[in-house]
């Protein structure tokens, strides 16, 4: 299961970037853009948050970061 939240976070941060690209340098109407974004965000959302709640660093020993 947490090899599922990168590809969903990343495939939903691919769809905020590419659909306002297309829409700049192509031929993407307005209304589909924003779907296609609002979409992106979405899929952001739901997958980000647990791929990056996942990553915790941990701590190095010989400092005194864990005090």
């Amino acid at each position: 299961m947490k090899a599922l939240f990168p590809i969903i976070a990343l495939v939903g941060l691919a769809l905020t970037i590419v659909p306002s690209m297309i829409h700049l340098f192509g031929n993407l109407d307005l209304k589909t853009t924003f779907n296609l974004m609002t979409a992106g965000m979405i899929l952001w959302i739901i997958g980000g948050t647990p791929w990056l709640a996942f990553k915790k660093d941990e701590l190095d020993k010989s400092t005194q970061d864990q005090i």
